[in-house]
């Protein structure tokens, strides 16, 4: 279906695709690739982005990934607790603040990273391909500026 057909109002006629409307359709198209090449390796999309947030650091609270990655709270809770259950990541005190956790990746999470990040640069490899490689640079550097 084309961006007209889905801005078709019910009486037929056509709207004007937004730029929520387009930013939306674009991120549910691509998340749904990059959802399907990650199933391969029997992931899904937000768990991948809970290690690469884990990955980007020494150690993240679980307050931290929630906000950094949009998660309400039950489910980034939900994600951790398969990482951990799994061996891919591990939590332990905050050496600042006692009272708090922080979640860690563990090696074995980040060779399973590594496996994922390889997935997700092939499917990204030939959106490029199908889009060219300049208008996905342009695109990145446009929502870079824009978040």
């Amino acid at each position: 279906m084309s961006v007209e057909q889905q801005a078709a109002g019910v009486d037929g006629t056509t709207c004007p695709p937004s730029l929520v409307e387009l930013l939306t359709l674009v991120s549910r198209r691509v998340a749904r690739g990059v959802t399907a090449a990650l199933a391969e390796d029997g992931a899904t999309l937000d768990t991948y982005r809970v290690m690469r947030a884990l990955a980007s650091g020494p150690g993240r609270s679980m307050s931290e990934l929630g906000a950094v990655l949009c998660l309400p709270p039950p489910t980034a809770t939900r994600l951790v607790d398969g990482l951990v259950d799994a061996a891919l990541a591990y939590r332990l005190p905050d050496p600042g603040d006692g009272r708090r956790v922080l979640v860690h990746l563990s090696p074995g999470g980040r060779l399973r990273l590594d496996r994922l990040e390889a997935l997700v640069v092939a499917h990204e490899s030939a959106l490029a391909a199908e889009l060219g490689a300049g208008r996905v640079g342009a695109l990145v550097r446009a929502l870079t500026d824009l978040v």
